[in-house]
């Protein structure tokens, strides 16, 4: 079976067909009560990368299998004259949400990216406007998904963005164990998001964004995933010690657990669950399962973002992540960001026709 690796065009064999289909038809009676909360069942769902650690020229064909069409956009489509200027890659991630509920649509931001020059030059290259944005959610405290929040609105705006981040520990100053001695990675400045135009809160439980999207809520660490994350966090400098853990309050440095990270969710009607890991520090697996269970939905169509199965995690740990996806078994595995080789080629091994690559620019449209 060819694969959707690269610009190659994939062909979906009469069994995976099959049991997409099957997938589909399935979800169509998705239960309208979560076990948590009422989880919304959106018509459609575009997610459209601002920004991520790889791109591509101009030759990748768009595709269209069952429950989703991958467009490709490289910021000249349309122009008679290739621009002088090209899409920014940078170890960070940014997602536009884009949703639609009977007649209404729902525009989401994940996570800001690291620069805002990065951001602004994408925005410009691929003709976004975000003026329309209608909330905005930050998966967790780490600059390369921070760093370039700025770049989306100027100082000041008309209106507030509601930002929904997991927990206080979202502010805390942190130190990136990559190096001898560890550079410092700072913190992100409230103030500033205030003057960007960002309204913050904070919800460790799930949050229903905008009657479309809901948040994860604290991610158990439920499954063989161990919390690996490369900072440590210094309590009180940046973060409000009170709005922290009991146990966390007391210390002046810690190595982070990520308990305040979140994903982001969709349940797309006929199809099932779509998910934004984001960067899953708290282990992928974990991150869907939780999203199953708040939704009350076993249906995974989509699992989208970053994986982080590269150090501190080992490549052991990034192959027992592809037999855990296996057993789920998604429609779609879309790995970016820090998911790292050692999965990727594994799961181009095993199970081929479920990866898709994605490249900044790159739109994907969910639908039954």
């Amino acid at each position: 079976m060819n694969t959707l690796h690269g610009s190659q065009t994939p062909i979906v064999g009469r069994r995976t067909a099959l049991g997409l289909i099957a997938i589909g038809l399935s979800a169509l009676a998705l239960p309208a009560r979560a076990r948590n909360i009422t989880v919304p069942q959106v018509d459609a769902l575009t997610l459209q990368v601002l920004i991520d650690n790889a791109t591509f020229g101009p030759f990748l064909s768009d595709v269209s299998l069952p429950g989703v069409s991958v467009v490709r956009h490289t910021g000249d489509a349309g122009k008679p004259v290739m621009s002088r200027a090209a899409l920014h890659a940078e170890f960070g991630l940014s997602i536009l949400a884009t949703s639609q509920m009977d007649r209404t649509t729902a525009k989401v931001i994940v996570d800001f990216g690291y620069t805002p020059e990065a951001v602004r030059n994408n925005l410009s290259l691929l003709g976004i406007d975000v003026s329309d944005v209608d909330a905005a959610v930050l998966s967790h405290g780490h600059l390369d998904h921070y760093g370039g929040f700025s770049g989306f609105y100027r100082e000041n705006p008309s209106r507030r963005i509601p930002l929904y981040v997991g927990g206080e520990e979202t502010f805390c100053e942190r130190l990136a164990m990559i190096g001898t001695p560890p550079p410092l990675m700072g913190s992100l400045d409230r103030e500033a998001l205030a003057r960007a135009g960002f309204d913050v809160r904070i919800a460790s439980t799930p949050q229903i964004i905008k009657g479309q999207a809901f948040t994860s809520g604290t991610i158990p660490l439920s499954s063989f995933e161990r919390a690996a994350i490369p900072t440590q966090m210094r309590p009180g400098k940046g973060c409000n010690l009170a709005g922290l853990a009991p146990a966390k309050r007391d210390v002046t440095q810690l190595p982070d657990d990520g308990e305040h990270e979140l994903a982001t969710c969709y349940a797309v009607k006929g199809l099932g669950l779509v998910v934004i890991a984001s960067c899953s520090h708290r282990g992928v697996i974990n991150s869907v399962r939780q999203a199953q269970k708040i939704s009350g939905i076993d249906n995974v169509h989509a699992v989208i973002g970053g994986f982080h199965l590269v150090r501190p995690r080992t490549e052991e740990e990034a192959r027992r992540t592809v037999a855990e996806f296996a057993a789920i078994d998604p429609a779609y595995i879309i790995p970016m960001h820090c998911t790292g080789d050692t999965f990727i080629s594994a799961a181009m091994r095993v199970m081929p026709q479920k990866i898709i690559r994605s490249y900044i620019g790159t739109e994907f449209v969910f639908k039954a």
